[in-house]
């Protein structure tokens, strides 16, 4: 059987091939170039799974658009481009998933009542939480409320990045630039944090919301998935978190 490691691993060399890929910026960037695709590989994976699919749809379709333009954006050396595009990701997946836990909680009880959403990200994770707390422990759960809050975090890194001039933020130039001797990041590394911190808030987010259909993975399964994006410990930390949901749910 091909591991799933593999299967990103060819398609991450695919990728590198392409004509548009600046070849320099994105071989003195490699290991973060690989980790970037390593989300959006695991995300798409979720959302094409036969027994995931189903929590995506085509209300998904805006988001992984998103993702993908992105990662173009950011392959072919479109630095300041990339993370506004990343962000209107970030935001548009955040409605997502709290849109879909809603519609899952109004499954098991038709009675309940939400507040209307707004284009504010601040109430968006006010009301993400307070909705959550509907049906998960606010501590058994815990890595899901941290993604939440580490999620508008992130946003606001975003925002005061791509709108600002700055020298001493990650991205100095708004325009793209086509030769890598005009470079346009200040701090590398700080870039490429901010780039996958955010991904990373996503990846959970969108884990998270598929709970219910991991914890009937097996587990080895579900190691060769995380694998792709985590450490042994990390994998371990997020299996565990999946099969206590199946367990929890069984109380009700």
């Amino acid at each position: 059987m091909i591991r799933l490691i593999d299967s990103f691993q060819q398609e991450f060399d695919k990728l590198q091939r392409m004509d548009s890929v600046k070849q320099e910026f994105m071989l003195s960037n490699q290991s973060e170039f690989k980790k970037i695709f390593g989300y959006i590989f695991t995300i798409n994976y979720l959302k094409n799974k036969a027994e995931t699919k189903k929590y995506f749809g085509s209300e998904f379709n805006m988001t992984f658009s998103l993702l993908l333009e992105a990662l173009y954006a950011l392959f072919t050396g479109q630095c300041r481009s990339s993370l506004l595009l990343l962000r209107s990701a970030q935001e548009a997946n955040y409605r997502f998933v709290l849109e879909r836990e809603r519609q899952y909680m109004l499954e098991i009880d038709s009675s309940l009542s939400f507040e209307p959403l707004d284009f504010r990200f601040i109430e968006t994770k006010r009301k993400f939480i307070k909705d959550l707390q509907i049906q998960l422990d606010k501590n058994l759960f815990k890595a899901y409320y941290d993604s939440i809050e580490k999620n508008y975090t992130l946003y606001k890194k975003l925002s005061g990045v791509v709108h600002s001039q700055s020298e001493n933020i990650p991205v100095m130039s708004a325009h793209y630039f086509s030769n890598l001797y005009e470079v346009t990041i200040v701090d590398n590394d700080a870039f490429f944090n901010l780039f996958c911190s955010t991904l990373n808030e996503i990846f959970l987010l969108n884990f998270f919301l598929v709970r219910e259909s991991l914890g009937k993975w097996d587990s080895f399964v579900l190691n060769d998935l995380l694998r792709v994006l985590y450490g042994n410990k990390k994998s371990n930390t997020l299996i565990k978190m999946v099969k206590d949901y199946a367990n929890y749910i069984k109380k009700f």
